[in-house]
């Protein structure tokens, strides 16, 4: 008998030594969810200047219908090698055209076939003419700027450059802010004033909208509609809205792209010379 107490005392002890038998006590409220805690990941590095600001509450969209608003804004168009010969001589006949954007570089590789000749021709027949580039997020800025700034003659230009911003050709969006604010800075330096921005809608909204970087410059905003003009989410203004995709102009064969001048903003604001 004495053996058998005297080996329950040994458990005991075992029992309350042991970590494997011992029961941590903790209380546990009522509904308590209990996890693991996970390390926090690093925070991103801050590569560029490039973090959206905190968007104010967007006002209530007005409806600006296109008749109220249509006063006497001027019409305008852009084109490309996809409209092919233009007869520029009856362009300017066309009331509906009082300046045209005209397709020049894209990229860091590719230069508009039609370019020389559309600039060339639409200032020759009185047309207040000025040149585009289309950007690719995807490419450096300074790679774009060296094909841009060797096409693009300055002294052949009526308006201010305007950049084509409408994809975000694979990367991040902090690369594409980086690169195109490098882009456009290079451009300002080189003319001396900030170019016009062209984008949809849409896109303004998404990729543009929280960032106050942006704020200085015009834009171009496309959106085909016309029952209304296009509104931006956070409340800011445009020189120009991009209406319609399917113009016709006399001496342009197929469809062209319209635009026109909306609310007090006129062709002085873009005017390069």
């Amino acid at each position: 008998m004495k053996q058998i107490t005297q080996m329950i005392v040994i458990l005991m002890a075992l029992c309350i030594a042991s970590p494997v038998f011992a029961i941590k006590k903790k209380k546990i409220k009522k509904g308590e969810v209990v996890s693991i805690a996970a390390p926090e990941p690093d925070a991103p590095a801050n590569t560029y200047q490039a973090t959206p600001d905190i968007p104010a509450q967007p006002k209530k969209q007005p409806v600006i219908s296109v008749v109220e608003a249509e006063g006497d804004h001027l019409h305008g168009i852009d084109v490309s090698h996809y409209q092919g010969r233009i007869d520029w001589r009856s362009v300017a006949k066309d009331k509906n055209v009082g300046y045209v954007y005209i397709k020049a570089t894209e990229s860091n590789y590719m230069v508009d076939d039609t370019y020389e000749y559309n600039i060339s021709e639409a200032r020759r027949n009185g047309i207040k003419a000025g040149s585009y580039h289309f950007f690719r997020p995807g490419v450096s800025a300074a790679g774009q700027f060296a094909l841009f700034k060797r096409v693009i003659d300055k002294k052949k230009q009526d308006l201010l450059p305007l950049i084509d911003v409408e994809v975000t050709g694979g990367v991040s969006v902090e690369t594409m802010h980086a690169r195109l604010q490098e882009f456009l800075r290079l451009v300002t330096e080189e003319y001396g004033r900030r170019p016009v921005i062209y984008t949809g809608r849409n896109f303004y909204n998404k990729y543009f909208a929280g960032y106050s970087f942006y704020k200085p410059y015009h834009f171009m905003i496309a959106m085909y509609n016309t029952t209304e003009q296009p509104y931006l989410s956070n409340g800011n203004d445009y020189v120009i809205w991009q209406y319609s995709s399917k113009g016709s102009i006399n001496g342009i064969r197929g469809d062209v792209d319209l635009s026109r001048f909306v609310g007090r903003h006129t062709i002085g604001e873009i005017m390069y010379k």
